[in-house]
Parts: C-alpha cells; sequence; structure tokens
C-alpha cells in the first residue's frame, strides 16, 4: 500500500511497547499510564507540512490508552476503536475487491459503531456516506441512488430497514454485527490485545497521509428544505481544517467530556460534537438521541467519577428549549434550581447553540437557570462552522449575533445592484488560516521539546475591509463565505462557470441575509425564505419569531410570507400555545406591538399543536407552508 516503510516501524513499535512521554490519569477507577509517542507525532507534523492530513482515526495512535468514548454499551479506548475499525475496513476493501474512492452509505446508531464504520470506510479509501433512520425509504433510495453508493453498510438492528432497499436497488449490503463493537470495548486499559500476530500487516491500516490530503472523506446532505437535498462534498483537507478552527476558536482539550446527542447525518454532530472532539483526544459521552431527562442527568453527573462528567455540550436550540421547559418541572425548589445553577456554572467549560437562529428569551433563560452563557455560531453544511461568539471574554457573547469569522474563514456581505443587478460587495471581514499541525501543548498533553509550540494556534484578531462607505456604517445584504474550508461542488453535479452558488470570484452565496455592524454579524434570515416583502417594507422573519416567542402563552412560532394581491405579501404567524392557555391574533398584535413596527406585526395567525421541524430542529417552512398556507391567507376582497 501507501504508507511509508518509517511510518509502519514507528505504529509497530508504538502498539508493540510503551515508550515515549508519560501522564498518568485515573480511567474507570484504575491508574492508567498514558505513552505519547514523540517520534510519531513528529512524523505527524511532518507530513501534514507537506500537505498531507492526518485523519482522526490515526491520531487516535497519538493517545492508544485514552478513553475515546463512553456509549450505552460500555467504555471503548482510541486503541479499541481503532483495532475494530481496521477489521471492518478489510470486509470492505473484501466487499469492494480492493477499489478505493467508492461512496459507502452506512447506517449505524449513535454509538461506539457509528465511530468504527467510519473509520473503517476512510482506512479502506473510500468516501462515507451516512444515513439515518429518521428517513423513509423513498428518501434512502434518493441518497444511495444520488450519491452513486458502491456498497451500504448497516448495524444489525438497520438490515430490516436496508434490505427491502438495497435488495430493490441491487445494491451490496454489509452487516456489521454487534461482535465488532464488543471487541473495541475496553474495561481495563491495557495494551497487550494490541500486540499484533506475526501474520499482521500494519502496511494495509488506512492510506498515507499525503493521499488523504488530495481524496474527500464525507458526503453530507443538505435538509432540503428548499430544493432535493444535495450532496455536500467534505475532503479530508477540509475536515483538518476545520478541526484545527475549532480548536483554535473553542479551545478544545483532551481533559474534555463531551456530551453527544446530536443526529449523526449533519455536520454539526460529525463535526462539532464528534470528530473535533476525538481529535482532541477527548472523551465522548454518547446518547442514542436526544432526551430530556436524560441529557438533564449526564449534565449534573450526580453520582459520577469526576473523570466522567460532562463539561462541554453542543445542541440546537429546540433542544436548550426542551431542557428549560423540563427544568421549570423536574427541580421545583429554589434550593434545588441553586444546586443545578452552580453545578453547571462550575463544571461546564462550553456550551454551544446552532444550527437554528437563537431567540433572545432562550439565550437569557439559559443563562438564568445555569450560569452558562451560550455561545451561538452559524454554520452550514457547505461551510461547516463559519461565524462565532468568542469563546473568551464570555461577556462578549451577544444575544441575537454570531460574531466574527472563525479561523481560516471570509465573511463577506454584498448587496444587489439596483441599476446592473449584480452583487455588489460592501464589507469584508477575514481571519488568518489556523496552524493544523498538531500540538498537544494545546490539548492538555504537553511534551513541549517534541512538537510545534503554540504560536499561531490562536483565534487572532480578522482583518476589516469596508468596500462602500455608508454614514452608519451598518451594512446589510447577502452572506458569502470563502476559504480553505468551504466546498467547492455538490456530489453528483459537475462545477459550472454560471454556478448560482457561488460568484465569479469563488465566495459561496449561502443565501442568508445578514447584517455587519459595531464589529458583529447577525443572521436576518434566509434570502429567499426569511425575508418578506410586504407593502413596500423588508421584514426579517427570525426578528418576528423573536419577539413573539417572548409572549408567555406561545411554546413555539414560525413566521412566513404568503402572498397577496395587496400587500405582495403578508407577515403570517403559526404558533403552538403552551399548555392551558389561548391567544387571539389581537393579543398577539397588542403585545408584540412594544417591541415591532405595524407593518412587522402577523396579519393572521394559525395555532397548531405541533411545529414541522426536521432533524436539527429547523423550522421545516416548507412543510409549514405547503400545510398551513391556505388556512393563513387573507380573505379576497370582492
Amino acid at each position: 500500500m501507501e504508507i511509508s516503510l518509517r511510518t509502519v516501524r514507528i505504529f509497530n513499535r508504538l502498539l508493540r511497547k510503551p515508550f515515549g512521554l508519560t501522564s498518568y490519569r485515573n480511567v474507570t477507577g484504575t491508574a492508567v499510564k498514558e505513552e505519547v509517542n514523540a517520534e510519531l507525532l513528529n512524523s505527524f507534523n511532518q507530513d501534514i507540512r507537506n500537505g498531507g492530513v492526518v485523519p482522526v482515526f490515526r491520531r487516535a495512535l497519538l493517545f492508544p490508552t485514552r478513553v475515546a468514548l463512553q456509549d450505552e454499551f460500555g467504555i471503548y479506548t482510541y486503541a479499541g476503536l481503532y483495532q475494530a475499525a481496521s477489521v471492518l475496513s478489510q470486509e470492505i476493501s473484501a466487499q469492494l475487491v480492493g477499489e478505493s474512492e467508492r461512496t459507502i452509505a452506512y447506517m449505524c446508531s449513535n454509538d461506539a459503531s457509528h465511530i468504527i464504520a467510519q473509520w473503517a470506510i476512510w482506512m479502506s479509501g473510500n468516501i462515507a456516506v451516512p444515513l439515518t433512520p429518521l428517513h423513509p425509504p423513498e428518501m434512502l433510495k434518493y441518497y444511495l441512488s444520488d450519491s452513486s453508493a458502491s456498497l451500504v453498510l448497516c448495524t444489525q438492528e438497520y438490515e430490516k430497514v436496508l434490505r427491502p432497499i438495497t435488495l430493490e436497488m441491487a445494491k451490496p449490503l454489509l452487516i456489521t454485527g454487534r461482535d465488532n463493537v464488543l471487541t473495541a470495548q475496553l474495561y481495563q486499559p491495557n495494551t497487550s490485545f494490541l500486540k499484533p500476530k506475526a501474520e499482521d500487516n500494519l502496511d494495509d491500516i488506512g492510506r498515507s497521509n499525503s493521499w488523504y490530503g488530495k481524496n474527500e472523506a464525507l458526503i453530507i446532505y443538505t435538509s432540503g428544505t428548499t430544493s432535493k437535498p444535495k450532496g455536500v462534498i467534505w475532503t479530508h483537507s477540509m475536515l483538518q481544517t476545520q478541526i484545527s478552527s475549532l480548536h483554535s476558536a473553542w479551545q478544545y482539550s483532551a481533559n474534555d467530556v463531551v456530551l453527544h446527542t446530536l443526529p449523526l447525518h449533519h455536520i454539526h454532530g460529525q463535526l462539532n460534537s464528534m470528530l473535533a472532539s476525538l481529535a482532541a483526544g477527548a472523551r465522548l459521552r454518547m446518547l442514542p438521541s436526544f432526551v430530556s431527562h436524560t441529557v438533564w442527568s449526564r449534565l449534573l453527573g450526580m453520582g459520577e467519577r469526576d473523570e466522567t462528567k460532562v463539561t462541554v455540550f453542543h445542541g440546537v436550540p429546540a433542544m436548550y428549549a426542551r431542557l428549560v421547559a423540563d427544568h421549570e418541572r423536574m427541580f421545583a425548589d429554589a434550593k434545588t434550581r441553586e444546586y443545578v445553577r452552580a453545578t453547571l456554572g462550575s463544571r461546564m467549560r462550553l456550551m454551544v447553540a446552532g444550527s437554528a437562529p437563537l431567540p433572545a428569551q432562550l439565550f437569557l433563560k439559559w443563562e438564568e437557570i445555569s450560569g452558562m452563557r451560550l455561545l451561538e455560531r452559524f454554520g452550514m453544511s457547505e461551510v461547516g462552522m463559519a461565524l462565532s461568539n468568542p469563546y473568551r471574554p464570555v461577556e462578549a457573547r451577544a444575544v441575537g449575533c454570531v460574531g466574527l469569522p472563525l479561523p481560516g474563514v471570509a465573511a463577506r456581505i454584498a448587496a444587489v445592484r439596483e441599476d446592473t443587478g449584480e452583487l455588489e460587495p460592501l464589507v469584508t471581514v477575514e481571519t488568518p488560516v489556523p496552524e493544523t499541525q498538531i500540538c498537544l501543548d494545546r490539548l492538555g498533553l504537553s511534551a513541549k521539546d517534541f512538537f510545534v509550540q503554540s504560536e499561531g494556534y490562536e483565534w487572532q484578531a480578522p482583518k476589516q475591509t469596508i468596500h462602500k462607505e455608508l454614514a452608519d456604517n451598518a451594512f446589510h445584504g447577502e452572506l458569502l463565505i470563502k476559504g480553505p474550508a468551504v466546498f467547492s461542488r455538490y456530489w453528483n453535479k459537475a462545477p459550472k462557470l454560471d454556478n448560482s452558488d457561488f460568484t465569479e470570484d469563488g465566495w459561496f452565496r449561502t443565501g442568508d441575509t445578514a447584517s455587519f455592524e459595531d464589529g458583529k454579524f447577525r443572521i436576518l434570515g434566509r434570502t429567499s425564505v426569511d425575508i418578506i416583502k410586504t407593502g413596500g417594507y423588508k421584514v426579517s422573519a427570525l426578528q418576528v419569531e423573536s419577539a413573539i416567542l417572548d409572549h408567555p402563552s406561545i411554546a413555539d412560532a414560525a413566521i412566513l410570507g404568503i402572498e397577496d394581491e395587496s400587500y405582495g405579501e403578508i407577515v403570517a404567524a403559526v404558533v403552538v400555545l403552551k399548555d392551558n392557555t389561548k391567544l387571539t391574533l389581537r393579543e398577539l398584535k397588542d403585545a408584540a406591538g412594544k417591541k415591532l413596527a405595524p407593518y412587522q406585526l402577523p396579519k393572521t395567525m394559525l395555532v397548531i399543536d405541533i411545529m414541522p421541524r426536521n432533524a436539527m430542529g429547523k423550522l421545516d417552512k416548507k412543510e409549514i407552508r405547503k400545510l398551513f398556507g391556505k388556512q393563513l391567507e387573507l380573505p379576497k376582497v370582492k
């Protein structure tokens, strides 16, 4: 294969005998001697300097005895996951008769099986396409067809879902059993089982780091709220840049314990919660799904050892809203609430919200009950994480804002010129590319004599360029993103010179309307969906939603623009009420009118029981419009 003999020798020594720098940690009640392989680290960084990529599964070899994952079935070290993935990768290679750079769709639960499957696909030199059982058969058929999947892989519990589909589509199906996951479990940390047998050939485990630097890793499908889902191609290089960016901005550490409840067919769960954490040598606490009372239990860590207590949580606003609602029900007395606040405030290092707008009311309520100020960020399947409020100082995290470009990201506000119809840049804000070499000192695993120092790993101040002077320096327009971690094309769709997804000079058009003022970006809504043109005014649906969610009777809300002969569009509200409450349109307008201009107020309102949302908690406005659009129209004037 392509791995150099030098690297193979290092792998062999790493797995056969302990050597290098050591530190001690308590894992599962036992003192563990951790090994940091300085020679392997230097080899990795040399490959990165030469343009290569060290995939997450290979970084696991830097801290093999550390606990990587704790799920509902057991505890797994990095070495255990690596070994199980290497075995599965050989099965994949056998199925594909050694072919590589093929797409492999896989369906696994949110547990060790997902990581093992993904690492195995990468070890075999192929492209991972995560699937979810949340999607109906027709949607799964679309993903398998659009991605041109050469192989479908799943755990036993999903065979009934995928077997009929793969038979119909004549695609091979590989079932991986629970025994593969059991192999990865390690309750007493030792590396004796890792000693390779004489017939083992570590030269077959993965491709060279230079190969990964040139090839594709992952296809993430967009949510498809405005059109059919599109497959966003993520290269290994993009992943490495994004991981380095998040490590710099949010200060990931090997000491982190990350509670993972996000779906893994989206970039939020894949990148922020899982891959960036594993690349740091952190411990994942993985739950099958988000269940509020279970999450509260894990966040509080009652009766758990210190090394297993959660310090980081990534969620969507809908999750935090559910936690807030259950907080009021579960923690009734003042003393218990104070305990909850003190525990979270002292133990949690970071709590992040994204993938949907964070209402101001929820931001303030969460800070009140937890002592934690949520860090809101902006990202997309196509760009990963792009904008973020600061990690430090906490006080600079602003309500309703998404901060500044993350390391390696350039963000631009552009407006359409009325005379030519072309996009005109107004302001550009860009942050230097992060250092992508691996620095264990930054991850809390110090060995300063053996690797690069920490210069260049900080989130540096961005450079601001004003293209068009405005009187109030408040720039409004379409948000454009550029950088080495931004995708270049969708799968199965060849790049076009007149591609409307990009400008002629290579900026990705996010389709979001945003503002930049006072040194911060603010997302105003989807350009095509959330900007409502009514009676000559432009209204941000997100701004209206944020205002009406402050009403004590409203549990959930969606604002739509509904076509109207008189106004062009009208502002229409679809709301879910809290239990045992009532609300009229007049009462809503009286309350919201204290915060909104008259032209921003809803002209129609519909009360429903459940708000349509996608798997990431985003309002599914396409479905809302389809279901309720007719009921929201104003009566025709005769």
